[in-house]
């Protein structure tokens, strides 16, 4: 008796569907047989026996062919990294774009990643990885999940990394959320309430007088000239190197650091690096008295030495991660300091401290150096630290401390914006 078969290749429509002729005897071998005869030449260079085959029932094909007749579909769509829920997409697959996907997701999401020029979009799904560069791709990615009855999928964000410097204040706010006026104010960032170490003790103000000596060193043979970034990198290079000799080889200064990272890349000015936790208090310099482009670049830094950290202990998940690094900007004279912290989904927030002014033929110079100094002292102390939850306050993974040097006493420089 002969049996005919209508027989369907996965992901294709029941409009390609085809028939194939067998005897009601034959066994499934005949059955391949068959088939690869009939998809000659398409089948003519894949083996018989490795076919696969299903029966589907009637009315599971009937109900693909349902869904496929459908235009609107709603999506399931998570968001990576850093996202475990999804959110719906509704759209119709036949005019989908890659811009109304993006405008889904920033509403949704809000990402900073994506207000990054040139940002693209992959997607993953159980149907492979998929690079959507235009419209027309992407229409047919949505048509093949769901001929594969599949609406779930994960959008992966990727950005070009463009030189730290290139950045603006305004568009660094409206990257990571901060403002979108097109001429923000640094009022943008929260207060950052920096601590100060207490420097009273007779081992931190031996310190404290060479800093000083120092200083009125480069005062007398290389006056301080805010036009040259290389005089300021004089007079604050001083100040970084009296703040790690209170942790004697628990520290390193690099110069020029290369850091690289989904928003930014390029080199730090100066990168004070912890040996025990790899944290970073990274020092940018002020070009022509410009703080707030600054602030913009200092703020690029810390994200991607943050996010480029994490990468790597997922890559190798032998280390701990990295919750919160500092930055400092300056241009020798004026002293901000900033901190940079990620959320459990992997956003980053940033706060901004009030200005210490030094002013070196200040008769208050001593105190003014000492506050400059206690800061920064304070922040290697800090990045001493392993990751906290943000949640508990408590130590999310136990790992082993140095022991400090100098027995420092915290206290804390309060200070309310007007």
């Amino acid at each position: 008796m002969s049996v005919t078969l209508l027989c369907l290749v996965k992901g294709n429509t029941t409009a390609n569907a085809f028939p194939v002729h067998i005897d009601g005897n034959s066994l499934v071998g005949d059955l391949k047989d068959a088939i690869k005869a009939k998809k000659a030449p398409e089948f003519d260079y894949f083996p018989a026996d490795k076919l696969k085959l299903w029966k589907e029932l009637l009315d599971q094909v009937a109900s693909l062919q349902a869904l496929l007749n459908k235009s609107v579909h709603a999506f399931d769509v998570v968001v990576s990294p850093k996202r475990t829920k999804s959110f719906k997409w509704t759209v119709n697959t036949e005019d989908a774009t890659l811009e109304g996907l993006k405008k889904s997701i920033r509403e949704m999401e809000k990402p900073p990643a994506l207000e990054n020029d040139g940002a693209v979009l992959n997607i993953i799904n159980d149907s492979g990885k998929f690079s959507p560069r235009n419209d027309q791709d992407l229409r047919k990615i949505l048509q093949l999940f769901v001929s594969n009855v599949n609406l779930k999928f994960t959008v992966l964000i990727e950005t070009p990394s463009k030189p730290f410097n290139e950045w603006t204040f305004p568009k660094v706010c409206e990257l990571y959320g901060l403002s979108d006026d097109p001429n923000p104010s640094i009022d943008v960032y929260p207060v950052f309430s920096c601590g100060s170490a207490d420097l009273n003790n007779e081992r931190s103000q031996a310190v404290v007088k060479h800093l000083l000596a120092e200083l009125k060193l480069r005062q007398k043979t290389t006056p301080l000239d805010l036009t040259y970034e290389a005089t300021k990198s004089i007079y604050s290079y001083c100040y970084l190197a009296s703040g790690v000799s209170f942790y004697d080889e628990k520290f390193k200064i690099i110069p020029e650091k290369l850091i690289t990272g989904h928003n930014g890349q390029g080199n730090l000015d100066y990168a004070i690096e912890c040996r025990s936790t790899n944290r970073v208090v990274g020092l940018v310099e002020v070009k022509r008295d410009d703080f707030k482009q600054g602030f913009a670049q200092a703020t690029v830094q810390m994200e991607s030495s943050l996010t480029c950290r994490k990468r790597k202990v997922n890559e190798i998940d032998d280390s701990y991660g990295l919750d919160k690094v500092w930055g400092i900007v300056t241009d020798a004279e004026k002293w901000y300091f900033m901190e940079c912290k990620l959320d459990n989904e992997g956003k980053p927030s940033f706060k901004l401290s009030e200005p210490v002014i030094v002013v070196y033929k200040d008769e208050n110079l001593q105190a003014k150096v000492e506050k400059v100094l206690g800061h920064i002292v304070w922040l290697l102390k800090e990045a001493q630290k392993p990751e906290y939850d943000s949640q508990s306050g408590k130590e999310s993974r136990e790992i082993k401390k140095p022991r400090s040097s100098g027995n420092l006493k915290e206290k804390s420089d309060t200070v309310v914006k007007s």
